[in-house]
Order: C-alpha cells, then sequence, then structure tokens
C-alpha cells in the first residue's frame, strides 16, 4: 500500500463519516448569526472539515451566500458531495448564485492552514482532537471554532481556545462555538 493510501486510510479510520440533522445545522446557523456575527451575503468564510456529503457546506451557501468550502478526503463522499451540491442547483433556480459560493475539495484536514476563514466546522470524535492542535493554530483571532457532538478536549486547546457557547439540540446531543484569541 502506498504512503498516500496509508494516510487516505487512516483518516477516514480516524475521522469516520457522520451525519449532522438538517435541523441542527439550522439551529447552528441561527446561533452563528445572533451570537457570533455571521452576516448574510458577506466576505466571511466557512469551512467544514471533513465535510462528508456536503450538507453543512450547501446549507451555509444556499442560506446565508458565504463562501463555503467542504474539505473531505473520501473518494466516494467527494464525488456524494459534489452530486449533492448539483442537485441543490437545479432544485434551487433562484439561489443559484449562492451555491456558487459553495465548493468541495478532496483533500486531508490535517494538512489545512485555516487563517482565511472566520468559521470553521468540524463533528470528529475526540479521540482525533490531540491531532488537530496545530490545524486550529492556524486560525486568526476570533474564528469561530463549531464542534458538533463532541466538545473540543480542554487540556488540548484551552490555551487559545474559549468556549463561547453550547448550544443543546437534544438532552444528549450539544454544538460547542468556541473563539480563537
Amino acid at each position: 500500500m502506498s504512503k498516500k493510501n496509508y494516510n487516505n486510510l487512516y483518516n477516514q479510520l480516524a475521522l469516520p463519516f457522520l451525519a449532522i440533522k438538517k435541523v441542527y445545522i439550522k439551529e447552528i446557523f441561527e446561533t452563528l448569526e445572533l451570537r457570533h456575527g455571521l452576516e448574510k451575503q458577506s466576505k466571511q468564510q466557512f469551512i467544514d472539515l471533513g465535510s462528508g456529503d456536503g450538507r453543512v457546506v450547501i446549507y451555509a451557501a444556499l442560506n446565508h451566500g458565504i463562501r463555503s468550502i467542504g474539505v473531505e478526503i473520501n473518494d466516494n463522499l467527494v464525488k456524494e458531495a459534489k452530486e449533492n451540491l448539483k442537485l441543490a442547483k437545479v432544485e434551487t433556480k433562484g439561489a443559484k448564485s449562492n451555491l456558487r459560493k459553495a465548493k468541495i475539495i478532496q483533500g486531508d484536514l490535517f494538512q489545512l492552514n485555516l487563517e482565511g476563514y472566520n468559521y470553521v466546522y468540524i463533528f470528529s470524535l475526540p479521540t482525533i482532537h490531540e491531532y488537530l492542535k496545530h490545524v486550529f493554530l492556524t486560525t486568526r483571532r476570533g474564528t469561530i471554532i463549531i464542534a458538533h457532538k463532541y466538545p473540543l478536549i480542554q487540556e488540548i486547546f484551552n490555551s487559545f481556545l474559549k468556549l463561547e457557547y453550547e448550544l443543546k439540540h437534544e438532552p444528549e446531543i450539544s454544538t460547542y462555538f468556541y473563539s480563537k484569541f
């Protein structure tokens, strides 16, 4: 097995695709607007680390008109996300200009520099958090990092991230909003 294939396989095992309910996505973006300065049709930028089928990226672009990038390593999920984006463009004729701001790319989230993004979203298992510190360190001051379902491990991130808000969707499901200081 080549080193690239090994790394892709490892990353898929470390960060399996976990789908988020659409109602939670809506609640997350409402919270971003009300508490964290998200402005519709602005030049703000959003990135989804491990974007799976693209649903969060598509929602961000379609409903908020901001540049929205999804980074996914799994070939099949990249294809599915791109198909979902095409389908959304067909289904929402009037919002095509917003969907032009959405992009799905194949890539390794462990290799990213996030300094250009205002909002960073991740739905990852806590076992991978220690390997993400260097990625989150590339964000600029004031960036909002959104962690769905699993809070970021304080011992790893408390030197540069502050928990700003916990959005409870259900008794056992929350989304956590952190700011980079």
